[in-house]
């Protein structure tokens, strides 16, 4: 009966869209890291350097998707608790 679909009334969201809000916030992280170190390997490449910027190409890519993971996953849902907690008091 269940089949993912929990009832309406008890407020949680159905099981997919649950997985697809994860899932997109690690493609988000893949996708950065593979960004900046495209970025990086392409500076790399025009500058004839060593692999540094595609290394500091890849810590950056990595730290803004962690950055944007951690904002979405836990100070969101911190902020709107706090708002909706702070509106019921009024």
């Amino acid at each position: 009966m269940d089949q993912g679909r929990p009832d309406p009334r008890d407020g949680q969201e159905p099981t997919l869209v649950v997985l697809a809000r994860f899932s997109g916030h690690g493609l988000t992280l893949a996708m950065a890291t593979g960004f900046f170190l495209f970025l990086g390997w392409t500076l790399d490449q025009r500058l004839g350097s060593v692999p540094v910027f595609t290394i500091i190409g890849a810590l950056v890519g990595a730290a803004a998707g962690f950055y944007h993971m951690i904002r979405e996953l836990i100070l969101l849902p911190q902020s709107r608790e706090k708002d909706r907690k702070g509106g019921d008091a009024e």
